[in-house]
C-alpha cells in the first residue's frame, strides 16, 4: 500500500504465464474483486491482447480474451 495524495492505493501487479493468459488473469482478477476498489492499481505483464487497437501482435481475438475483457468491463477496470 502507498499512500498517494493523501489516499492509501493499493498496487497489485500479475505476471501471466504465457499459456492461457487470458483464463489465468480472469480468475486472478475474479479473486481479487472483493479486494479492489478505486484506489486500486492493477499493474503487469499479461502476455495477452486486451484490445484489438494491440497492432504490435498478430495474435486475434479468442473467446478467452473476449471473456476477460467482460470481466474487466464489469468490474469497471481501464485498460492502459
Amino acid at each position: 500500500i502507498k499512500i498517494i495524495q493523501q489516499e492509501a492505493t493499493t498496487i497489485v501487479n500479475i505476471y501471466a504465464p504465457n499459456s492461457s493468459a487470458p483464463r489465468y488473469i480472469k480468475q486472478i482478477l475474479l479473486d481479487l474483486k472483493g479486494e479492489i476498489d478505486p484506489n486500486t492499481i492493477v499493474v503487469g505483464d499479461f502476455n495477452t491482447l486486451l484490445s484489438a487497437l494491440d497492432r504490435s501482435s498478430r495474435k486475434k481475438i479468442n473467446k478467452e480474451m473476449l471473456e476477460l475483457n467482460c470481466t474487466r468491463d464489469q468490474m469497471d477496470l481501464t485498460d492502459m
